[in-house]
């Protein structure tokens, strides 16, 4: 279309440099392999089959540091395709991986066959019983959920940082929990009901009186498996009571064993199962949660410390006065903040070993409320505090704009610590748990395990439940970076094992980065149980291979995504999704996320590769032609990207000086303009 764009080689980025060890094939320059398209667009229409290169790069990112290229994306718009798609690759031998959001920070909506898009046409909120109860379809936001949930009092016990864009079908999928969720308010806890589909194409709805009857009729071998798994560990009392201390703590690491302990059927067993199984046991399609009160009456503080330890020191005393959530922010990830609207500049100057815990106490009354003020404020006398807040005086507010800024610091932490990594390093997300009485310790032997392995990491997590994450980056285009890498998780995993029998994954599930380490964790014969489950429920290994259950030693290495330099106003995302839900453009061509990917795919291309021209004959109309320019996806980034500016700096360059000042004549004259337009 030569109106829309005169000059598309304008769009070819500039500096190409040496091709990246990751880029796209050349094979697939044309897309999908012919065979493998014809057979799905017959099957489903060719409206719900992706297939070209421009849209295989654009799902083959999520938040993690990974990368995996699908052969072709299926658009499911209901349960009837989600079975098709099952039915069609367990004829064929083939591989699934189903994807909503795509914020997972593990790989986990990442495939390298065929990837199922569940976040288009999967969103939805029914209240029942005046709030106490959700029906939620697995495309919904968590904010969505909470939004409709609000008028009834009530609110999702999970509450994932990612909340604003994050779905339910992955926060059932991956258990994540979230700053106030712990161990008793997570999915697993709060969790009533699921529809799922399972690999072989059953549909079970757990809370279906005549499930189990059901389930027996059609899969008989799957209800014996679990079965026996179950008396095989309720027979050992050592594992039991293993089963049962892994879970005092946040856990996320395989799959739930307590399902087995805590279900008494082959449907409540895989209910519970189904919960941080990673999409590797089957679909979600519907969720019931029973939700929580929603405590209006909060009172909240930022208080500063001289170091991280010091800080975890004194995350057991704000637990025992009652606090709801106690967060922790190290020196690194405050001085990053300061790119947040709204974070004190003079953060940025804060001295490095400062650490802050943003602490907050929730009542439903103005009584509970007081007394957890006198509460805190007796904590508070014996704590010693540094600037910004040297006194305790005031320390804590009541002001809802003010502890709303400390929660936009606090939930920016991956963002904003991602967007001021140095250009071109890969970001890495890792969270783990220890007992909450051992935080203090931990945090001095992850700071020390860090400068060992020359790393500066950021720092933050829910401290309140021995939760910590920390971010560090390196280049995954230099080998030895990566073997550096390398080291410093297997030596990080054994310390979080076998120093303080911790969790390896707190609440972001197993992912591609923990797979290889989940006997370190669980040992031998829990590990095998593990794969036992996997084998029971998905015999043909159709969904989700190398994801949670990977024997390869240095899988965790395999994909790493190299982060090639794109335009100055794009180059610090981090690509983590938070801006789609605010893009008008999402569900007709590609979101703000996409359309950097797609840059940065051309900068790992060759000059002259067939990929790289392909990529740019469809840049113009997916993402620049189709960008609405609002600049939304600024408000929702957490550092302030503005793709929709980058996409009109695009159009500029797609025209001539010329074609320009006609442009701006004909601006400047619409009305007469017009009227011709209308008279012709």
């Amino acid at each position: 279309m030569p109106l829309l764009e005169p000059e598309p080689g304008a769009l070819r980025p500039r500096g190409i440099g040496a091709p990246a060890p990751d880029r796209v094939p050349e094979r697939l320059a044309s897309g999908t392999p012919r065979v493998l398209r014809e057979e799905l667009t017959a099957l489903l229409g060719a409206e719900k089959v992706l297939w070209k290169v421009s849209d295989l790069v654009r799902y083959a990112s999520d938040a993690s540091p990974y990368r995996f290229v699908p052969q072709v994306v299926v658009i499911a718009e209901d349960i009837d395709d989600v079975s098709a798609v099952l039915s069609y690759a367990h004829g064929r031998g083939r591989e699934v991986v189903f994807r909503a959001a795509g914020t997972s920070l593990g790989g986990q909506a990442q495939g390298e066959d065929i990837l199922v898009d569940v976040r288009r046409h999967w969103a939805g909120v029914e209240v029942l019983e005046d709030g106490r109860r959700a029906r939620i379809r697995p495309g919904t936001t968590v904010l969505r959920a909470n939004a409709a949930l609000a008028r009834h009092g009530r609110i999702l016990g999970p509450d994932p940082a990612s909340a604003i864009a994050c779905t339910l079908g992955g926060v059932i999928a991956n258990n994540s929990s979230g700053m106030t969720a712990g161990t008793t308010r997570n999915a697993y806890r709060t969790l009533s009901s699921l529809t799922l589909v399972l690999p072989g194409g059953t549909v079970v709805d757990t809370a279906d009186p005549l499930a189990d009857e059901e389930l027996a009729r059609a899969e008989p071998a799957l209800c014996h498996g679990l079965m026996d798994i179950k008396r095989e560990i309720e027979a050992d009392p050592g594992l039991v009571s293993r089963i049962r201390a892994k879970y005092e703590i946040k856990n996320t690491t395989g799959y739930r064993l307590d399902a087995y302990l805590d279900g008494t059927t082959p449907v409540e067993i895989l209910r519970g199962l189904m919960v941080g199984s990673e999409g590797t046991l089957g679909f979600i399609a519907e969720a019931v949660f029973d939700t929580l009160p929603l405590d209006r009456e909060v009172v909240s503080a930022l208080l500063f410390f001289p170091s991280l330890p010091a800080a975890a020191a004194a995350v057991p005393l704000f637990n025992e006065a009652g606090a709801l959530a106690v967060e922790v922010m190290d020196g690194n990830t405050l001085r990053a903040s300061v790119s947040v609207e709204g974070v004190p500049a003079d953060w940025a100057r804060l001295p490095g070993d400062t650490t802050a815990l943003l602490v907050e106490f929730r009542a439903p009354d103005e009584a509970g409320r007081a007394e957890y003020e006198r509460r805190a404020a007796g904590v508070l006398a014996g704590l010693e505090l540094v600037a910004p807040v040297a006194s305790v005086t005031n320390a804590f507010t009541r002001d809802p704009r003010t502890i709303s800024g400390y929660w936009k610091a606090r939930k920016a932490f991956v963002t904003a610590v991602g967007g001021a990594r140095a250009p071109g390093t890969t970001l890495i997300t890792e969270d783990f748990a220890v007992p909450p009485s051992r935080l203090a310790e931990a945090c001095e032997a992850l700071l020390a395990l860090q400068a060992e392995h020359g790393f500066d990491a950021a720092v933050a997590g829910h401290a309140a439940h021995g939760n910590l994450h920390f971010l560090l980056a390196f280049d995954a285009a230099r080998p030895a970076d990566v073997e550096r890498y390398a080291a410093f998780m297997e030596a990080f995993c054994r310390l979080t094992v076998e120093r303080f029998d911790g969790s390896l994954k707190a609440e972001h599930s197993t992912g591609r980065n923990m797979a290889p380490f989940l006997e370190l964790e669980w040992g031998p014969k829990a590990t095998e149980l593990m794969w036992r489950t996997k084998r029971v429920v998905d015999p043909d290994g159709l969904l989700a291979p190398r994801i949670l259950l990977d024997r390869d030693p240095r899988g965790h290495l395999r994909g790493l995504k190299t982060i090639p330099r794109v335009e100055a106003v794009a180059d610090p995302c981090i690509e983590c999704g938070f801006c789609e839900p605010a893009c008008p453009s999402k569900d007709l061509t590609t979101t703000p996320r996409q359309r950097i990917l797609l840059r940065r795919e051309m900068m790992r291309q060759r000059p002259g590769s067939p990929v790289l021209d392909q990529l740019l004959a469809d840049y113009g109309h997916d993402a620049v032609d189709t960008c609405a320019g609002d600049s939304a996806c600024k408000l929702a980034c957490p550092v302030g990207i503005d793709t929709g500016a980058l996409m009109k700096d695009f159009r500029h360059r797609r025209h001539s000086p010329r074609e320009e000042r006609a442009a701006a004549l004909a601006a400047r004259r619409f009305r007469k303009v017009e009227a011709a337009a209308r008279l012709a």
